[in-house]
């Protein structure tokens, strides 16, 4: 009996990646399977190039935010603009927990003993670690932090090392397809002791910095919680870059976004090509990342395709 075939649509954002990338996975498909057909279309070409794919099952996947793009038949998993704010939402109404968060409001006024001596203020909206700042709790308002009524959150500061530390887990339908560890290693004052103040007055707690320190690493406990986070919050978004902190102390660890626009395949993007050469390294090979991608992509089609 002959195999049924199935449509996969691969629609990249050529501003943010190589294309290339995306003819290779398609490459490695056709390698490894019969049944599935995948095909790399442009963004700009989806809406017309869809009436070529509705004779089979198809599966559209989008590896940013498309929802103006509805297909005539077919299933359509895509990236999502959300602010951080509705990421987190997204976490707790899936059961996990956040680290305590709240949106700074006016004439709200924020106790050191709910909240820690100190804590992190920043942007609502993804701004690359722009305009995150670390602040006493005590003078916090709405009226300093969001000029021009920009929303901006209030979240618990949290110690990852005298020196910030942040993890990267890119992960593709729940997948780790790489892990970048992020040290800033010119945070300003090492900060040994989170009470102290005069540590915590001269330090960049912001771990993605410019001038930091970047390393491929492998740690099951963070792979295993990105699962947890992609497969339970956002389990329609293909492609998701968590951002996760572990508390040095307790050791628990928190998602602080997942970017789930889609704009972090960093394999082929301008930044990802810098960090993977100012750093020695390459994400692709870390763990197969395209080939990891082909077969994750050959099952969810046969799920999916409609």
């Amino acid at each position: 009996m002959p195999t049924k075939k199935l449509n996969l649509i691969l629609i990249p954002e050529k501003r943010m990646a190589d294309i290339g990338d995306f003819l290779k996975i398609a490459d490695l498909i056709r390698d490894k399977c019969a049944d599935v057909i995948p095909h790399v279309v442009k963004r700009n070409h989806a809406a017309f190039k869809q009436a070529l794919y509705l004779a089979r099952p198809t599966l559209y996947v989008g590896f940013y935010d498309t929802r103006k793009f509805q297909p005539w038949r077919g299933t359509y998993l895509h990236g999502l603009a959300m602010t951080k704010s509705e990421q987190y939402r997204q976490i707790e109404k899936s059961g996990l927990q956040t680290l305590q968060w709240k949106l700074i409001e006016p004439g709200i006024r924020y106790a050191p003993a709910d909240w820690g001596s100190h804590v992190i203020v920043k942007p609502d909206e993804g701004r690359q670690g722009h305009d995150v700042k670390i602040r006493k709790t005590g003078r916090v308002r709405y009226e300093k932090d969001c000029l021009n009524d920009e929303a901006h959150i209030i979240q618990k500061f949290i110690h990852t090392g005298a020196q910030p530390v942040n993890y990267r887990a890119l992960t593709f339908f729940g997948e780790t397809i790489y892990m970048h560890k992020s040290t800033n290693t010119a945070c300003g004052n090492l900060l040994t002791d989170p009470n102290r103040i005069d540590e915590l007055g001269g330090h960049n707690p912001v771990a993605t910095a410019a001038h930091g320190k970047g390393e491929l690493v492998i740690d099951e406990e963070i792979i295993a919680y990105a699962r947890q986070v992609a497969l339970t919050a956002f389990r329609d978004i293909p492609l998701l870059g968590q951002d996760i902190i572990r508390d040095i102390h307790t050791g628990k660890l928190y998602c602080l976004e997942v970017n789930p626009y889609g704009s972090t395949w960093h394999f082929s993007s301008a930044s990802g090509h810098g960090i993977q050469t100012a750093n020695n390294f390459n994400f692709e090979e870390q763990f197969g990342a395209f080939n990891k991608v082909a077969d994750i992509l050959i099952q969810k089609t046969r799920e999916f395709a409609v």
